[in-house]
């Protein structure tokens, strides 16, 4: 038993030093290639700039100082004559009518970019404006040279902003699975609901003081497919969300012993750990669609389901040649690392239940249950498959589907498979019998 543990934490310990280095390695070299590409984008706006972005330059800021007035003389009259404009000076008649609507469009200007875009549309001429003058007065500053230093700047920028992004998306993700499970919001209380989630807390406070970490707080949802889930990156801001179809198939061992697998997660900061690897990857489908793109909630249906693919430019194609290399083998060694903290949040469920045979038990009841369940009622489920104890069951195609099923569970898949999990339990029930 204890060599079998030994083997696990060596095992764990060389899949995270691959990963890690894999991610080290893909997020620099997306780096370099974003700035050279940035440098020479940057390079060739600056050297453009006598022909175009001078007289563009001059146009936009008669434009946003017009505008700027426009705005601010429209905000003045709107707060000294707030109701009627035209003020009574004539008569209320059809020319009135339409005195007071023209006058009341002049007063309320339309403003057709947003802050950012705004900001956008005046720095990036500044800048280059700001870039050429430089350029124009010290003789050793070359319009590469000066790109190359955009560049940097640009990529950093947009790379903090990703990490950024990343570290305080746990919430977006705690809001999807709680979707997903229904789990009921504060404007909208169910008593009954409550006292089975207050019963639940009270189980994870006490395997989470066994374990002697901060307990993480229970969400109980009213879906009735079988849902366990743990998210957050720490476990005193982690959140273990389970579906009352879940607790409801589940005998009180079982139950137990899937709240400590999900405990186990939580105590190994599994979600900040694949997060911070996923770096490289998240960072190439932020360059592929485009960052406001990546902002944007997901639809209901993956891509994966539906075989769409996002749009690809002609500059985004100019990137694809080196950096797919570094997405497949990122995501591949990030997928074997998902798959293994899967064993060892089995493992350290067992430590603090001391019942092999209840986990097992569980995971072959909530497999079977999801094998027997329509796919209306599993399209909730795969939203939250990534985090869930168990995969969905597996959706047969017509051609190939052996190559594809091996593709997306054994090599991309974040679970390993439920029946080696079983057997492995089952194996361990049997060491700890003797």
């Amino acid at each position: 038993m204890r060599f079998d543990r030994l083997r696990l934490t060596l095992g764990l310990w060389l899949r995270m030093l691959v990963a890690t280095l894999v991610a080290v390695v893909g997020m620099t070299t997306l780096v370099v290639v974003e700035v050279g590409l940035a440098a020479l984008m940057a390079a060739a706006f600056i050297e453009s700039i006598p022909g175009i972005v001078i007289p563009f330059f001059a146009v936009g800021v008669v434009a946003t100082v017009g505008f700027g007035l426009w705005i601010s003389i429209a905000a003045v009259y709107r707060r000294l004559l707030p109701v009627s404009l035209v003020v009574g000076r004539i008569d209320h008649d059809g020319v009135a009518d339409v005195l007071e609507w023209f006058a009341r469009g002049l007063t309320r200007p339309p403003v057709p970019l947003t802050r950012r875009e705004a900001t956008l549309a005046v720095g990036i001429p500044s800048i280059a404006l700001a870039g050429y003058l430089a350029i124009d007065h010290l003789p050793h500053l070359t319009p590469f040279l000066l790109g190359f230093v955009v560049g940097v700047g640009l990529v950093c920028y947009g790379t903090g902003r990703l990490v950024y992004n990343e570290w305080t998306a746990d919430g977006a993700v705690r809001e999807t699975v709680t979707e997903a499970t229904r789990v009921p919001r504060e404007a909208d209380p169910d008593d009954d609901l409550e006292a089975e989630r207050a019963a639940l807390q009270r189980r994870v406070d006490r395997l989470a003081a066994q374990a002697t970490i901060p307990s993480p707080t229970v969400a109980l949802g009213r879906s009735s497919a079988p849902v366990a889930a743990s998210v957050g990156y720490r476990p005193s801001t982690s959140t273990i969300v389970v579906s009352r179809g879940l607790v409801e198939r589940l005998s009180e061992r079982e139950l137990e012993a899937v709240l400590a697998h999900e405990l186990a997660h939580v105590i190994n900061r599994d979600a900040a750990v694949l997060t911070a690897l996923s770096l490289p990857a998240t960072k190439f489908k932020a360059m592929m669609v485009g960052e406001d793109q990546e902002d944007e909630p997901a639809e209901d249906e993956s891509t994966e389901a539906t075989g769409e693919s996002p749009v690809v430019g002609p500059h985004q194609g100019f990137m694809i040649v080196p950096m797919v290399p570094v997405f497949l083998v990122t995501t591949l060694a990030i997928a074997s690392l998902a798959r293994y903290r899967e064993y060892v949040a089995d493992q350290a469920a067992i430590a603090i239940t001391g019942d092999p045979a209840a986990l097992a038990s569980a995971l072959e009841t909530l497999d079977a249950d999801l094998e027997r369940r329509p796919a209306t009622d599993l399209r909730s489920h795969r939203s939250t498959a990534a985090f869930s104890i168990v995969p969905p069951p597996w959706d047969e195609h017509r051609f190939f589907d052996r190559t594809r099923r091996f593709v997306a569970r054994r090599v991309f898949g974040t679970h390993p498979r439920t029946e080696k999990r079983i057997e492995r339990l089952k194996t361990r029930t049997g060491d700890l019998e003797r």
